[in-house]
């Protein structure tokens, strides 16, 4: 089996990252990579910086220090829509969709964005074929096909999510942040996301921000564990599980 963590090309990379908001430290030194066609994993508790650390990736916010490259190209000081056309696509930790508008329509407007037909939004982007076909490719990608002309209003949140990511593939990007795409799922409904960032695994770089272990452990490549904005260890599943700081700091002692 090939081992993507060690021979693939790096598509993100993160030195020694640091943001302060007065006296509270967010991310302090941060260092990750995320590597073509890996999934990478970051975990810690509440309060151990992820989100900023995602913020200051995506270009929301800029970092005191340090250095953010995207596919060897330093994007530290771009702008967050810069970003997303270099390839960086992103989903939230609250789901960011027009609710008004149905499954696929909110697919076709990330379509439409991404061509720089932003103008054209609001008038009926489902006269194009083109775009219609594209956007129903994706979303048979996560299993949503079939809830193409729902509105989604009507969705169950689980369905949002996995729409999400149909809005998020739609943008072509290279490398996906993906934050806590489980939260507020049910098991049921992560074990239907898990499977389906399994099934794309392997065709974009993915970081993933998730408190649910058994996707994690189950998804990552490599995992680096956050704790008071310190990146305090990166390793396999494996070496994570039994490392005894991370274990000590975040896992526990009966976890995994």
């Amino acid at each position: 089996m090939i081992d993507v963590a060690t021979t693939s090309p790096e598509l993100l990379t993160v030195r020694d990252l640091r943001k302060a908001f007065g006296a509270v430290v967010a991310t302090n030194g941060v260092h990750i990579g995320v590597r073509t066609g890996e999934i990478h994993a970051l975990i810690g508790p509440n309060g151990a910086g992820k989100s900023t650390l995602i913020a200051q990736i995506c270009g929301e916010q800029r970092p005191d220090s340090g250095q953010i490259l995207l596919d060897g190209r330093d994007v530290t000081h771009t702008p967050a829509f810069a970003r997303a056309r270099l390839g960086l696509g992103r989903s939230f930790q609250i789901t960011e969709l027009f609710a008004e508008y149905t499954a696929a329509d909110n697919v076709l407007l990330s379509l439409l964005l991404k061509t720089g037909r932003a103008f054209e939004a609001w008038g009926n982007p489902r006269s194009d074929a083109r775009l219609v076909e594209q956007a129903m490719a994706r979303l048979t990608q996560v299993g949503m096909a079939e809830r193409a002309n729902v509105r989604v209003g009507d969705l169950a949140h689980g369905e949002k999510r996995q729409l999400e990511l149909a809005v998020a593939l739609a943008r072509e990007p290279r490398l996906l942040l993906l934050d806590e795409p489980m939260a507020g799922m049910g098991p049921e409904e992560s074990a239907r996301m898990t499977d389906q960032l399994m099934a794309i695994k392997g065709q974009y770089g993915m970081l993933l921000v998730e408190h649910d272990m058994d996707a994690v452990f189950t998804l990552a490549d490599r995992i680096t564990v956050l704790v008071y904005g310190k990146t305090i260890f990166t390793g396999t599943p494996g070496q994570v599980r039994e490392h005894p700081e991370v274990r000590a700091a975040y896992l526990g002692d009966g976890a995994c």
